[in-house]
């Protein structure tokens, strides 16, 4: 059965079992550089659920997809122990997360999740547009700044235009007064990163709680995402920054938050997925089991050969403190089929694949004993927090390319380790959506040199993000004036300006984990020279700047 033709009849599954309390197809894109990617108000994405089609495009004028439906995930434990859940697959079981925010008494009634079942969108020019105004107005103002749902916004609007009261801390505004009311036309907007950016909040404790039939958090979920394009790596990340608000009175204890994937790379590939994970980058991985993506449909329903990978990377996890990063908690797949690797049915099956285990209780095992030996990660070995941890393109580690594991249809689930979500906190979580079109392919030639050098990019920007582009630069291609190398560089990196405007210049150079590095730079002409000596050896990501003209680069020390 054609995979589209599958998700179709689950939603009519889903669409029978609500029955007047029907779910949302809402969904929008992150659509402004190489990617697009379909996010949907009950916290899934990647996917359309009225049609079933894959919804997560590169290049974002294609319909080639580097990853299938996703979802986060999420779990704790109450003062009794007693496990709360809340999760989001495919729709088949119905949904635990609804679109809205929680009233106070921590519900979500069918009625407010309807008003609230929109995509907020905005871009950076229509914010320098708007500042750009002296005066501003009803009728001047652009729609996505003037109905941004703020605290208190009067002009606030919802899901077909109805008009929405905004009593608590929603969407992030720049308060130029700071009384905490958003306010448009006194001159204040959306307060977003990247160059564009979407915004919209959803709840677990709604109409339904019949994904995982678990009893829910009462949490409520302000989700961001955003991207930049500045014709760099850059424009190869899409990021997902959660803020995960406990409206309950609970204090839960070992509470989990986790990314749930179906990979799938081109249209119809998920039958040729492998998945790999690497801790330094704290990243899930998806590639193609052989270097020819799409073979049996066709390359124009797949990449061909030397097909991309795509990786989703945790950026910024509860536990971080300045530079220092705590590891992930745990990397685990699953099937589908309904064995014991299977699909989750109930509340503690989604609550193991979050802890590193299977249906059945058992824990994930490395049971890798040598090249050429197909593994499962069950079993038989050592009890382990990760699987498929190496490098494919290096036999001796063990990936599914080096065992020669059978290509399938995966699901996986990358969860955080274990933190408190303390009753009326909220805790932030930042994924990001990775692709390496370069340096990438599939086994037997795929390896992760260049999925690390744009997860370090997108590391990088993240904690030291690029400025805003001035609505009055006309043309961003303007940083392809600016050539950098060599690379890989030795002792010294240059930096060739042959066109760039004018403003203060700026150079920083961070390493993978986003430190700043102390360098030197020497002005000779157009030509800057940095000098490598006191960097150790390893992969760094450079911003140069000269006035409004912005180049990223990422680059190899030897």
């Amino acid at each position: 059965m054609k995979r589209s033709l599958f998700f179709a009849f689950l939603f009519c599954i889903a669409f029978t079992r609500l029955s007047a309390q029907t779910s949302f197809n809402t969904l929008d894109s992150v659509d402004v550089n190489n990617i697009n990617a379909a996010v949907l108000v009950h916290g899934d994405m990647w996917w359309q659920p009225d049609s079933g089609k894959f919804h997560c495009y590169f290049p974002a004028d294609s319909t080639k997809n580097i990853s299938g439906p996703g979802a986060i995930w999420m779990s704790g434990y109450d003062a009794a122990g007693q496990l709360h859940i809340a999760a989001q697959t495919y729709r088949q079981n119905g949904n635990d997360y609804w679109p809205g925010p929680l009233n106070t008494s921590d519900t979500l009634i069918y009625t407010t999740s309807q008003n609230w079942a929109k995509i907020w969108k905005v871009s950076n020019s229509d914010i320098q547009y708007f500042l750009s105004l002296s005066i501003h107005t009803v009728s001047n103002t652009p729609q996505s700044v003037l109905t941004w749902p703020g605290k208190g916004n009067v002009n606030a609007q919802g899901n077909a235009g109805i008009s929405l009261t905004i009593t608590n801390d929603m969407a992030p505004f720049v308060d130029l007064n700071g009384n905490g009311i958003y306010e448009p036309l006194s001159g204040e907007y959306p307060d977003i990163k990247g160059d564009q950016a979407l915004w919209w909040v959803f709840s677990d404790n709604g109409p339904t709680h019949t994904t995982t039939n678990g009893r829910p958090l009462d949490v409520e979920i302000h989700a961001m995402a955003y991207a930049y394009k500045r014709n760099t790596l850059i424009d190869n990340v899409v990021y997902y920054e959660y803020s995960i608000v406990n409206r309950s009175s609970n204090t839960y204890n070992n509470f989990r938050i986790a990314q749930f994937d179906m990979p799938v790379l081109g249209r119809s590939s998920y039958f040729e997925t492998y998945i790999g994970f690497d801790s330094a980058w704290r990243m899930s991985i998806t590639y193609n089991g052989t270097n020819d993506n799409g073979g049996g449909f066709g390359t124009p329903r797949g990449y061909g050969l030397n097909p991309p990978i795509s990786g989703i990377t945790m950026i910024a996890l509860p536990g971080d403190v300045g530079s220092s990063y705590i590891p992930v908690g745990n990397f685990i797949y699953y099937n589908n089929d309904a064995s014991i690797v299977g699909n989750p049915a109930v509340d503690t099956e989604y609550n193991n694949y979050m802890r590193g285990k299977f249906k059945n209780g058992e824990h994930v095992s490395d049971d890798y004993t040598g090249s050429g030996v197909p593994t499962v990660g069950y079993g038989s070995g050592p009890d382990c927090n990760y699987v498929f941890t190496g490098d494919p393109s290096i036999n001796t580690q063990w990936s599914e390319c080096a065992t020669n594991n059978t290509p399938g249809d995966r699901r996986y689930v990358l969860s955080s380790n274990d933190f408190t979500l303390s009753a009326g906190s909220t805790q932030k979580i930042v994924l990001a959506l990775v692709v390496a079109d370069t340096l990438a392919g599939g086994c037997p030639f795929a390896n992760f040199n260049g999925i690390g050098i744009v997860a370090d990019t997108a590391w990088a920007n993240y904690y030291y993000p690029p400025a805003p582009i001035p609505s009055s630069v006309s043309s961003v291609a303007q940083p392809n004036s600016i050539t950098i190398y060599p690379n890989p560089a030795h002792d010294k990196l240059y930096i060739e300006n042959t066109g760039a405007g004018f403003g203060e210049e700026y150079i920083s150079i961070y390493n993978s984990i986003g430190q700043l590095m102390n360098v030197s730079v020497t002005a000779i002409g157009t030509q800057r020279v940095v000098n490598l000596s006191p960097v150790p050896p390893g992969l760094y990501h450079i911003v140069y700047r000269k006035g409004p003209v912005q180049k990223d680069a990422s680059f190899i020390k030897e």
